[in-house]
């Protein structure tokens, strides 16, 4: 073979080899995937997570009105100091006190939360002294439990009930009729309308009872004039535990969660029974200090107070929840007194009306303490 062909052979070998490497038209290309570099994402913090930050770094929370011993509040403020970092302390106080306090410390205010009766609240407001805070629970209320502005909503209330040490008592009242019965002389334990709730809310309670109410308090008036006038009312003695404990008031006139908490407390056989001829549901409200020092820490107390989780511990502590759309564990419902023991319960029509009726109570008290 010549040099020349075989040099033609040899560039038609390397062509062949060379074009059979290269793909064809219906071959597909495949490309090496491109890795990119993941960026991670900061979690998204919640305002909550933000609020319960904040509290942190304040450290406190300040009560006022809101002791350990009432309505279970040891246990939740124990809660709330667990779970959200910060030391709580309260001071006691009456709802009218608390008003006077709050006026007195607007340059150096103290306290960022408290507990006030339904007809204090009239004041509260009037005063501009209550912080708007709608809590994510705010419309799980009853408009009437609740403030439209969101300064106020009603975390409990308790019933205006009778407790009766049965060691001392023979024959349990069930009604307020039955309290002006000659056997119960000297018996009856209350306080001053002019200066306690409950008291101002059981002549209210009796004057429904006697065909009165909100709009016609005198009824109620008339009849606690006739049980002091009979004797049965006991004159000089301060209705307290202490009291209850000595034996000093056989028959006591009271909120039902405190009459029940009493019995727990003393250990004595005491029974609590609501009229059967009228009670008041007693409401009361908590809200936040306008001017709280430490505004994170006071709105976690609120939103707690009205997360299911708080409704049911009020209920551990006898109170009634309120909101109305709480499941109570059974073992927590089997400790307060069944829904039929309450036939003639009375709730506030508004804060208007029964702040005037308070009021004309304690002004009608005046009357009853000048005759008597």
């Amino acid at each position: 073979m010549s040099k020349k062909i075989f040099m033609i052979f040899l560039m038609l070998t390397v062509l062949i080899t060379v074009s059979s490497c290269q793909p064809t038209a219906d071959q597909e290309v495949v490309e090496e995937p491109v890795v990119e570099e993941s960026v991670e994402e900061e979690p998204e913090v919640s305002e909550k997570d933000l609020m319960i930050e904040a509290a942190n770094q304040e450290g406190e929370l300040i009560s006022y009105g809101m002791s350990d011993d009432w309505v279970n509040l040891g246990n939740i403020w124990k809660t709330i100091e667990t779970e959200y970092g910060v030391i709580h302390m309260d001071t006691d106080m009456t709802s009218m006190e608390q008003i006077t306090h709050l006026l007195a410390e607007q340059e150096a205010p103290v306290m960022d939360v408290a507990d006030i009766g339904f007809d204090s609240l009239g004041l509260l407001l009037e005063n501009d002294l209550a912080m708007v805070y709608k809590t994510e629970y705010w419309d799980k209320f009853d408009e009437s439990f609740r403030d439209p502005d969101g300064r106020w909503a009603v975390a409990y209330w308790g019933a205006i009930a009778f407790l009766v040490n049965t060691d001392l008592v023979e024959n349990v009242p069930q009604t307020w009729a039955d309290l002006l019965k000659p056997e119960y002389l000297d018996q009856i334990c209350s306080r001053d309308p002019r200066v306690s709730t409950y008291a101002t809310g059981a002549v209210l309670a009796a004057a429904y009872a006697n065909g009165g109410g909100e709009d016609n308090v005198q009824p109620g008036l008339d009849f606690f004039k006739q049980l002091r006038d009979s004797g049965n009312w006991r004159e000089g003695v301060v209705l307290n535990v202490a009291s209850v404990q000595k034996g000093e008031c056989p028959i006591s006139i009271v909120y039902d969660f405190d009459g029940f908490n009493k019995r727990d407390s003393t250990g004595l056989p005491l029974e609590v029974v609501i009229p059967s001829d009228g009670t008041v549901g007693m409401l009361f409200a908590q809200y936040i200090n306008k001017l709280a020092p430490h505004p994170n820490a006071a709105k976690l107390a609120i939103d707690f107070f009205y997360s299911d989780e708080g409704q049911i511990m009020f209920a551990e502590g006898y109170a009634h929840p309120g909101r109305s759309d709480v499941d109570l564990p059974d073992e927590v419902a089997a400790k307060l007194l069944p829904e039929s023991a309450y036939g003639n319960l009375y709730f506030p029509s508004n804060l208007e009306n029964f702040s005037k009726a308070m009021q004309q109570i304690k002004d009608g008290w005046e009357t009853i303490v000048g005759e008597s």
